[in-house]
């Protein structure tokens, strides 16, 4: 092969290399409506997709642990603190008696409600139990309520008032004291 063919070879090899790269380089890069994971610089808070403050409370259909559909939107009208959690999670298992002696001490206030996103009705109802929750828990099995709220880190506690506007929300475990805080902003 002459030297200037395989030259002109090269260069075309060269450039597909690079061509092929940019090409993947583009379908593997986050497109700018891609979620944004932004880092919180609060003790116990890690990253969450977006900020949930200000925003109507995600519309979906959940599983209450007798089977009966509940949709998020028949939990307006009483401010609202909304857990997301499940029995594996360990900071989900610290912050659930932070949880129950706040819902036990604070229910004429407020609702509390735990959304668990991967047990059985039956595993969901007696570990809470064994931690002393006594407030509703809702299954979300299929994802539809984490998704339609782009929550993408357990345990999430929002706080949600009367109208289903979350004002408030804490990505990880959340403390007495936190806790205590939403509750004050939630029937100020």
């Amino acid at each position: 092969m002459p030297a200037g063919t395989r030259l002109a070879r090269q260069i075309a090899i060269s450039f597909a290399i690079i061509f092929a790269g940019i090409l993947i380089a583009r379908v593997i890069a986050p497109s700018d409506d891609s979620p944004k994971y932004e880092l919180s610089n609060s003790p116990g808070e890690i990253a969450t997709n977006g900020n949930l403050i200000g925003r109507e409370l995600a519309r979906a259909d959940l599983i209450a642990t007798n089977g009966e559909k509940v949709s998020t939107e028949s939990l307006r009208g009483k401010p609202l603190i909304l857990n997301v959690w499940y029995s594996t999670c360990e900071p989900c298992r610290r912050e659930l008696p932070v949880l129950a002696a706040a819902a036990k001490s604070n229910a004429e206030l407020v609702r509390f409600i735990g959304v668990n996103i991967k047990d059985s009705a039956e595993v969901a109802t007696d570990f809470a139990a064994n931690y002393g929750v006594q407030y509703e828990l809702l299954l979300d099995p299929l994802g539809e309520f984490i998704s339609s709220s782009r929550i993408s880190t357990v345990p999430m506690t929002l706080a949600v008032n009367a109208d289903g506007i979350v004002v408030d929300q804490v990505a990880g475990e959340i403390s007495a004291e936190k806790l205590g805080k939403l509750i004050a902003e939630l029937v100020k």
